[in-house]
Formats: C-alpha cells, sequence, structure tokens
C-alpha cells in the first residue's frame, strides 16, 4: 500500500513562507539575547530574570524535540498504542514531579553555591573538583548524541517535506541553530523556546485534527486491531521490559540531564517556579498525547511499509492541507532547534566552563570565559553536525543511550544532593564513574535496544548501579562538613 500524499509543489510555497518567518523571528530573538548578554552570568542563566510562561514553554520545547515527534512517533507506529502509557508517565515524572520535587530546591541551591552550570553545582555541593572534569566529559558525550538525535530527526522531516537532500537539509538547520546560540546563549535560548513552545502547541493541535479527520478517534483503534492485534494490546510488538524501559529512560530525562536542569536556573524566583507548574503540565499533555496517537494510527494511513524515521514527515504530507503543512513543520523545527540548541550549550559549557577554566584558571578568567564559551559553541555545532551527517542509528535509539549515559551519571547525586544530607565526595565520584560505564558496557554487550537480553535497556542496569553505588559509599565514607551542607541546603 502506497500512501496517498500531496505532491511537494502544492504546499512549498506556503511551507517555505511559514518556515521563513518563523526563522526571521528566531534571529530576532538571537539578536535580542546578544543585547542583553553582558556578562557570563547571563550567558549562562540569564541573570535569573526569567518569569512563569516564558520558562515553562522553554522547558517544554527543550524536553521534547524531533526526538520525540519523529523518533518516538515512528517508534510508536512501528510498536503501538501501548506506547500511551509512555504518555502517562511523563506527564507525571518528567513534567509535574520534576518541577514540583526539583524546581524550588535546585534553583536555591544553585544560588546558595553560585554555581554556573550543573556539573560546578554539584562539584560545589559535594566538594570533590576531581569529579568536575569527569562530569563534563559525560556531559559532553550524552549532549553530543542528544543533539545528534535532534539534527537528524529535524533533517529527515526536511527531506521528506521538500524532497531534499539528507546533507543540504542538515546545512539548514545546523546554520540557523548555530546563529542564535552563539551570540545570545541562554537569553536567546530561552526566549526562543519560548517562541518554539507555542509555535509546538499549534503544530499538535494542527495534527491531532487532520488525523482525527482522517481516521476518526474509535475507529482508528479498530481499523489499527484489523491490522493486527499485537497494535492495539499490551505490550506492543516489542517486550514488556523495552516499553519499561522507555517510560523510564523518557521520564528521567529532566532528573539527569543538564540543560534541562539549567533551566531551572534562570526563574526569576521560587515563585515563577511554582506558577509554571500546570502551565508546563498542561502543555505536555496535549503534545505526548498526540505524537502516541497519531504515531501507532499512521499505519492505518500509511500502510506497513514506511521508514521507521520518515513514519511522522510522510504522515504529515499524507492528512494536512498545505498550511497546515507549513505549520507543523515549523513546530518540527521549532521542537529540533529548542532541544539543539540547549544539548549544544550545555556541551559548550562543559568544555569552556567545567573542563577549561578549572585546568587554565589563570589564563581563563570569569571575564575572558564569555569569548570561549562562544567560541567552544561553535565548535561543538560543528562537531553535531558532522556527527549527524553520518547517520549512526536510529534516531529513538541515539537518543536513548545518550539520555541513559547521563541519566545514570546524574540523577542519583542530584537527587541525593538536593534532599539527603549523607552523601559523600567519594560517593559521587564512585557513582558517576560506575553508572556511566554500566551503560556503555551494557549497550556494548546486549544492543543499543537492550535487544539481546530481553529488551532490557541500558537505563535499567544504569540507573541500579548508580543508586546502589552511591548510597552504598556514603555509609561508609566520611561526611561533609555540617556548616557547609547547612549552607548548600538552605531552602
Amino acid at each position: 500500500m502506497q500512501p496517498n500524499v500531496v505532491p511537494v509543489e502544492s504546499y512549498l510555497t506556503i511551507a517555505i513562507a511559514v518556515f521563513v518567518l518563523y526563522v526571521v523571528l528566531n534571529l530576532f530573538i538571537g539578536y535580542y539575547g546578544s543585547k542583553r548578554t553582558k556578562t557570563a552570568r547571563d550567558y549562562y542563566f540569564a541573570s535569573h530574570t526569567v518569569g512563569p510562561w516564558a520558562i515553562a514553554l522553554a522547558y517544554g520545547a527543550t524536553c521534547y524535540s524531533a526526538t520525540l515527534i519523529i523518533g518516538y512517533g515512528g517508534l510508536s507506529y512501528k510498536i503501538g498504542s501501548s506506547m500511551l502509557w509512555i504518555a502517562a508517565t511523563n506527564i507525571f515524572i518528567m513534567t509535574y514531579l520534576a518541577w514540583v520535587v526539583l524546581g524550588k530546591r535546585v534553583r536555591k541551591m544553585q544560588e546558595n553555591l553560585d554555581a554556573y552550570t550543573v556539573m560546578e553545582l554539584l562539584t560545589s555541593r559535594y566538594k570533590n573538583p576531581k569529579v568536575r572534569p569527569i562530569l563534563a566529559i559525560i556531559v559532553m558525550f550524552s549532549m553530543m548524541a542528544y543533539s545528534v538525535a535532534v539534527l537528524t530527526g529535524t533533517a529527515r522531516l526536511f527531506q521528506v517535506l521538500f524532497d531534499i537532500r539528507f546533507l543540504y537539509a542538515l546545512i539548514i538547520i545546523v546554520a540557523v541553530i548555530g546563529f542564535y546560540i552563539t551570540i545570545g546563549g541562554i537569553i536567546s535560548t530561552i526566549y526562543a523556546n519560548f517562541l518554539q513552545g507555542a509555535v509546538m502547541l499549534l503544530g499538535m493541535v494542527v495534527l491531532l485534527g487532520g488525523v482525527l479527520y482522517t481516521t476518526g478517534f474509535s475507529s482508528a483503534f479498530e481499523r489499527l486491531a484489523d491490522v493486527g492485534t499485537e497494535y492495539v494490546s499490551m505490550p506492543g510488538t516489542d517486550t514488556w521490559w523495552f516499553l519499561i524501559s522507555l517510560c523510564l529512560v523518557t521520564s528521567l530525562i529532566p532528573w539527569g540531564m543538564p540543560q534541562i536542569i539549567s533551566m531551572l536556573y534562570s526563574a526569576k524566583n521560587v515563585r515563577a517556579i511554582r506558577l509554571a507548574v500546570p502551565i508546563v503540565t498542561v502543555w505536555s499533555f496535549v503534545i505526548l498525547y498526540t505524537i502516541y496517537f497519531t504515531g501507532p494510527t499512521a499505519r492505518v494511513v500509511l500502510g506497513p511499509e514506511i521508514q521507521q524515521d520518515l513514519v511522522m514527515p510522510t504522515l504529515f504530507r499524507a492528512v494536512l492541507p498545505p498550511l497546515g503543512i507549513g505549520v507543523v513543520l515549523s513546530a518540527v523545527v521549532a521542537a529540533s532547534m529548542s532541544t539543539a540548541s540547549a544539548t549544544t550549550l550545555q556541551a559548550s559549557f562543559a568544555l569552556s566552563r567545567d573542563l577549561l577554566q578549572p585546568a587554565f584558571p589563570d589564563a581563563i578568567s570569569d571575564e575572558k570565559i564569555l569569548r570561549i564559551s562562544k567560541f567552544t559553541t561553535v565548535l561543538m555545532v560543528i562537531v553535531a553536525f558532522a556527527l549527524s551527517f553520518l547517520q549512526l542509528g536510529t534516531i529513538a535509539d541515539i537518543f536513548n543511550f545518550g539520555a541513559a549515559a547521563s541519566c545514570a551519571a546524574f540523577v542519583p547525586p542530584l537527587v541525593c544532593g538536593l534532599f539527603w544530607k549523607r552523601g559523600t565526595s567519594k560517593a559521587i565520584l564512585s557513582s558517576t564513574v560506575l553508572g556511566f560505564l554500566t551503560v556503555l558496557l551494557w549497550t556494548l554487550l546486549f544492543g543499543m535496544r537492550g535487544q539481546g537480553l530481553y529488551g532490557i535497556h541500558a537505563i535499567i542496569p544504569g540507573q541500579i548501579v548508580g543508586w546502589l553505588v552511591f548510597v552504598g559509599v556514603s555509609l561508609v565514607t566520611e561526611q561533609l562538613p555540617k556548616e557547609h551542607i547547612e549552607k548548600a541546603m538552605k531552602y
């Protein structure tokens, strides 16, 4: 069955016009950010000036990108409607619970310790400078994997919608992203993400309307069951372990990925974080359930022969009018740019602030770090572009691997550092290294999806090892000074 898609010529002009308008707005935001970026504090966390609406939509747009829309939309086409459970766990754990549990404490501890990056926060919290370069290397590794997944997803979209080569699509995306994050830093990133979050919401509503108009709601699942009952039953076409792994790896993103944790640094105050919770929760509900509904039902619309990473771009062409294609194109590009900018920026921060400055403190002052950060941002964009061009795997697999590695290193020390006074310097060093290595080793032995062992993804053993090592080592090693703990945990 060949999907009935509209020809490129019928929507090309409108899609390009909508996209160009969107890009112009982003470039203006980059320019605006450059005018407000005068100090390293401005570049790294916007000097605590961001209100609830901006930080809520920026957070959401950073969490959900082409990795979700293109990568996980395609994966749900393959696995079935059981992936709606991922939406439920993401809304509760990834969005609501993350803000309620982490929000206030991360913001206050960052201020107490005057930390510019998440690596700096953990280094100061545990008084262990040895762990900082290790965390920085892990961040660069995992952020690159995340950036590659995002850029690949966006380029796939351009490839299908505009019928151009993958390389040309990649060049367009990288050029736009590289401009506004290099000149404007976190200010540009957050306000661009606010715009991107609004565009994403509009785009997903348009997509949902197009799919419902084509298939209906209940009839979509009935027709999907006719294709195969495995697509409407649990756990779908894969194993229970793999479904559980997906729920875990996606839900832990804000708990263990610095580009999202650091968004909380920029909040104007604790009240802004509190007001942002319902905004980001409702926004996430719309985005997530749209993707995990339209992904499986794409099998009804398109048939069974679509390559996983091309499912969603092809679906857009099959169910949307020309203007709708332009809006959804901008929505996916918005999602991708927001996440790619945040991940690339974090990789740059890790290299400049957490590796180079501690290694050469006399040569790199806080005044010089701003210029160096902009240079390393350009470098990270180039590296991400090169790796994306190699097309190393499916979008979802690359993303899951990077997220699992980062979460294994960051989740135990961050959560314990915010709530448990007993954590020690030796515990964070041991937990970070062993958790990260567990993810690498598990992936090498059993595959990117854990397919060599019942679909158990590396996120599960990575978390188990990380938590056990952190708690165990903390209980048998020397505690940190009481006055330091009281200063750091003064909420």
